[in-house]
């Protein structure tokens, strides 16, 4: 045998090395991605532009405009479970015209009505998995709350 065929042989016989496996990491979805412009203008029946997103870290906002009034999508992955009764309090202090309201139907969620204005709906899904909703000008809170749902459901159902 040639030197040559029997070092080609013993190179190819020996232990080989798997190809370093890539890192999968989970495609984070964003706000615009998991409610888009058809989803926001079916449940509120009118036309809106198309969604300006901002991503800062583990939140995601996605605001769609029209006719003067926004829609407005958060999603966030939480590092903890949020204390209901801080964050109702912190609302208090931001928007102190706003009043909560229970959301049946969903597992841990609430309305933040502003009168004149609209409705925030805010959903925890599961421990970590925040999910709020903002309607604003489109009309009064108990009118655009079916739209708010019906928004809040789609986000949460792509997530």
């Amino acid at each position: 045998m040639p030197v040559t065929f029997i070092l080609f042989w013993l190179l190819s016989a020996g232990t080989r090395v798997a190809p370093a496996k890539r890192a999968i990491t989970p495609h984070r979805l964003t706000a615009c991605a998991v409610v888009t412009r058809a989803d926001v203008e079916q449940a509120i029946g009118r036309p809106v532009d198309a969604g300006n997103e901002e991503i800062e870290g583990p939140a995601s906002t996605c605001d769609y405009a029209g006719g003067g009034a926004l829609v407005s999508i958060t999603v966030q992955r939480l590092a903890v479970k949020p204390d209901r009764a801080v964050e109702i309090a912190n609302l208090r202090k931001e928007i102190p015209d706003g009043a909560e309201r229970a959301a049946p139907g969903f597992a841990d969620a609430f309305f933040w009505d502003l009168p004149g204005a609209g409705t925030q709906l805010h959903v925890l899904n599961g421990d970590r998995e925040y999910v709020m909703v903002s309607i604003l000008g489109f009309g009064e809170a108990r009118a655009v709350a079916s739209a708010a749902e019906r928004i809040a459901r789609r986000a949460i159902s792509r997530l």
